[in-house]
């Protein structure tokens, strides 16, 4: 089943025998536990009628009919069915296709009351910093933005963003500073050369930039010598989630400073977590960022043994996505290398590279040696030496001899 596929749906009437319902929905609730572990299960539901207890329906979504199938004949539903029987009377079974299922309107975001981080600078509008402004400017916020690329801001202004010539322009007066930066030089040049000396005491800066857990402390305590606040928001998540607002975010800092912004870190983000002082979201984003790597190279390897013994490139990509050996990371890299779509990056190569390399000194100063992420790191800095560097991580996989499975057209 793909994305556009409707599911396969079982529907089934029973009638429990009186008195026996609390013992029959315990022991389905056991039985439907086995049933989601298998792999193309995609859920139940058991719903008990109002108007008369006795009837239950479970609603069960498969893959496939053939999954369906297959399962219908197994030992494991056998026993299920043995397990049931002693609280059920009358019954009977429905298999249905799937039309077609319409989601509800999501429900309008929250208004927002009147709070300090109203009004927000924001710097730097790369795939995630622009998909973060654009989510905070839907919230009704007011913002202030800058890009190198000027280019960049001009979405976010259509949008109702103000954009200024420069970052000192944009963080004049602001409470709230954001950032969205490619790596240290960036945010020593924006913040600390430029930035900071505008800025006045008791300012909230919100840096996103991903660095390394070291350059995190001493920034913070960098900024804390000038009456300024650093919150470290190490976002996860994609350019897509970002403009949703369905980031995960690991924030580091100050407890009172993280609960000042977090209505902002709230609004990019379904899920924030505290994680304690300076450089621990630092810590755990390049430890993402490193299983990130390995799961990207090790995609490209895979298919690289599996066309050269044969296998059709599109057929295997597609394979490991629905297999029970993927993840999200896994598919969507998987369809980005099916499709070689590398453009535009939606996790740039070198940045990969720069990733890896900053979580491989940390763990060196940390004295634990990580030599596989290590092959991994130069696999991607040899992309983005030989001129791919713009592109998805995920053109790795048209390096690595063996995997390209021909010359078929990069994008």
């Amino acid at each position: 089943m793909t994305a556009d596929t409707p599911p396969f749906r079982v529907i089934l009437r029973m009638e429990i025998l009186p008195g026996t319902e609390g013992d029959f929905e315990k022991t389905w609730r056991e039985v439907a536990a086995g049933i989601a572990r298998q792999p193309a299960n995609l859920g139940q539901t058991l719903v008990r009628s109002v108007e008369d207890p006795r009837i239950h329906f479970v609603f069960t979504d498969w893959a496939d009919e053939a999954s369906f199938r297959a399962f219908e004949v197994s030992d494991a539903h056998v026993e299920n069915r043995r397990r049931l029987a002693p609280f059920r009377g009358a019954g009977d079974m429905w298999v249905t296709q799937v039309v077609r299922e319409v989601p509800a309107e999501p429900p309008a975001p929250p208004p927002v009351q009147a709070h300090p981080t109203d009004d927000i600078a924001f710097l730097g509008l790369g795939n995630m910093g622009g998909g973060m402004a654009a989510r905070l400017i839907g919230s009704g916020r007011r913002l202030t933005v800058h890009n190198r690329t000027a280019a960049k801001a001009e979405p976010l202004v259509a949008a109702g963003a103000t954009a200024a010539a420069s970052p000192e322009e944009a963080a004049a007066g602001a409470r709230v500073v954001m950032l969205s930066l490619a790596d240290e030089a960036a945010v020593e040049d924006t913040l600390f050369r430029r930035v900071v000396p505008v800025l006045a005491p008791g300012t909230v800066v919100v840096d996103t930039s991903t660095v390394s857990p070291a350059y995190a402390a001493r920034a913070a305590a960098r900024l804390a010598e000038k009456g300024l606040r650093r919150v470290e928001a190490c976002v996860i998540g994609n350019p897509l989630q970002a403009r949703r607002g369905e980031l995960r975010v690991y924030a580091a800092g100050e407890a009172a400073d993280v609960e000042e912004v977090r209505d902002v870190l709230e609004t990019i983000g379904s899920e924030v977590v505290h994680l304690g002082g300076p450089g621990t979201a630092a810590t755990i984003k390049l430890l993402f960022n490193l299983l990130l790597g390995a799961q990207v190279a090790s995609l490209a390897e895979a298919v690289a043994y599996g066309t050269a013994a044969g296998l059709d490139r599109d057929g295997l990509l597609t394979a490991v996505a629905k297999s029970g050996f993927s993840s999200l990371v896994m598919r969507f890299r998987a369809e980005l290398m099916r499709t070689r779509t590398y453009v535009p990056a939606f996790f740039r190569s070198t940045l990969m590279e720069k990733d890896l390399r900053l979580a491989l000194e940390a763990a060196a100063d940390a004295r634990v040696e990580m030599p596989v992420l290590d092959q991994v790191r130069r696999a991607f800095a040899a992309v983005n030496a030989a001129g791919d560097g713009d592109r998805d991580a995920a053109v790795l996989i048209e390096h690595i001899a063996g995997a390209t499975g021909g010359n078929g057209a990069r994008s």
